[in-house]
């Protein structure tokens, strides 16, 4: 399959394109990296409220431990820094998911600020690139039969421009009924180069040396 035409200017045109599509993704790619890089930086402090919440409540259990081991009075001593740790730990429970759901908005965000316009241009890009593929090998596999060029020069006479048919013969449509074989041979070149393709160069029999 062709995705390239034949070096013109619709050649020039085709990997402009291409390198206009490359550069867009990968422009967008570098925005949608930035934007989930700025959102992550919104949870950073909540994500040091956690860290600092669970070093609190490390130390509090650890005050809680100590004073359980008071005789006689340490399970009263114990309780507060208990209750106190419970509490700390529900705050640093919250800000972890806070943390998380911003995280989450993060990823979803910088894909989608690079997969939309990604996808936007790419259906605009990709139809017009397998339309010229699915031509190119239409006249292609056309141009192979044995009577191709005459089916192109018709195709020409039906479709080409009645200005780009006259460079071929001044009454193309006569020439090509009377079997005039340099006018079909012309005529199918048109639509070849309509198609954006060359005539496939046949391959020299190879001889065997006696």
């Amino acid at each position: 399959m062709r995705f390239y035409a034949r070096p013109s200017a619709r050649l020039v045109r085709q990997i402009v394109s291409d390198v206009f599509m490359v550069t867009w993704a990968v422009g967008w790619w570098f925005v949608g990296r930035f934007v989930d890089g700025v959102l992550r930086a919104v949870a950073e402090p909540a994500r040091q409220t956690a860290a600092l919440g669970d070093r609190a409540a490390d130390q509090l259990d650890e005050i809680a431990r100590q004073a359980g081991g008071v005789p006689l009075v340490g399970d009263g001593l114990s309780r507060p820094f208990t209750d106190l740790a419970g509490s700390v730990n529900g705050l640093v429970a919250s800000a972890h998911e806070q943390v998380a759901a911003l995280e989450t908005t993060a990823t979803v965000a910088g894909w989608l600020t690079f997969g939309v316009p990604v996808l936007l241009l790419l259906l605009a890009w990709l139809p017009r690139r397998l339309a010229f593929a699915a031509r190119a090998r239409e006249v292609l596999e056309l141009v192979s039969t044995t009577d191709g060029t005459d089916l192109l020069a018709l195709r020409a006479l039906a479709t080409q421009p009645i200005a780009e048919l006259r460079t071929v013969a001044p009454d193309p449509m006569r020439a090509w009924r009377t079997g005039d074989p340099d006018v079909a041979a012309k005529l199918a070149e048109l639509e070849l180069v309509k198609a954006g393709v060359a005539r496939p160069r046949r391959r020299r029999p190879t001889t065997l040396a006696g």
